[in-house]
């Protein structure tokens, strides 16, 4: 029987359509150094690029990460293996449309009681993974930003997963702050400084990335797309689109985004001092 053809060590060019600013703005830099192919899926291709950071190349629809590049089309799955190189060569974004991905700051459009509550991973409903969750709500609701950063490094890699659950639930979460109340973290450069660094050392590639991006404000498009709903209706379609995502991220996501709302309607609702 004859050995199957040997995979190509090159891909061949690939046309973006849509990426966020930021990304695009990664693109441009050192033309001349190539990226390599980290990890290979049916739906998707991740690319450590040449910065030490993650591309996440898919094909037509809603950018999935802060870092994602929406193809024309997807290679096959067949001609891409990890370790391939990956570079200016490769993509083509002339005339690709750039998208902001960043979190403004405004009021939610919805009930919170309007997002559904699924079941994601068992690591967030086990013993440790709830007390995570408690003191992360807690934190939110009392404006602390160093039992926050206490709270968001306990979820850091928690779970398992190229996004473990704890960093998905905490992505939701920033993205809450970020939405409505971003000063009272931003304004404590330390206890930021340590999210990132636990980001940096304590989790996966991929989950590093979105954790850094959402600490700076940036979010995938779904995710973006439901902190903005601008109506109940609006809110229930774009929770649902995130919950489609991943085995449990969509899920997690959302977890994250429901507690961080309800604390931050606590801490509306608590008398101020006299």
């Amino acid at each position: 029987m004859p050995a199957p053809p040997p995979l190509p060590t090159v891909l061949v060019r690939l046309r973006v359509i849509r990426l966020g600013s930021a990304s695009l703005a990664r693109l441009s830099r050192e033309p001349e150094k190539t990226g390599r192919v980290h990890s290979v899926f049916d739906r998707a291709v991740n690319v450590l690029w040449r910065d030490g950071r993650m591309l996440t190349l898919h094909g037509p629809g809603p950018l999935a990460a802060p870092f994602a590049v929406a193809l024309e089309r997807l290679p096959p799955r067949e001609t891409v293996a990890p370790g391939m190189p990956i570079g200016n060569t490769t993509l083509d974004w002339r005339g690709a449309e750039s998208v902001a991905l960043d979190m403004s700051l405004g009021p939610l459009g919805f009930a919170v009681d309007t997002l559904p509550e699924r079941a994601g991973a068992q690591a967030l409903r086990s013993p440790i993974g709830a007390r995570a969750r408690q003191a992360l709500g807690q934190a939110i609701a009392a404006g602390d930003a160093g039992a926050f950063a206490d709270a968001a490094c306990s979820l850091v890699g928690f779970g398992e997963g190229l996004t473990p659950a704890g960093d998905d639930c905490l992505v939701g979460a920033l993205a809450v702050v970020h939405r409505m109340t971003p000063r009272w973290l931003s304004a404590d450069a330390g206890q930021r400084d340590r999210v990132a660094a636990a980001a940096r050392t304590g989790t996966t590639d991929l989950a590093r990335d979105f954790l850094l991006e959402a600490l700076d404000g940036r979010f995938a498009e779904p995710v973006l797309t439901l902190l903005t709903a601008r109506s109940n209706d609006a809110a229930e379609v774009a929770a649902g689109r995130l919950l489609s995502m991943g085995a449990t991220s969509g899920a997690d996501t959302l977890c994250g985004i429901r507690l961080a709302c309800r604390s931050l309607e606590a801490r509306a609702a608590r008398p101020r001092p006299a």
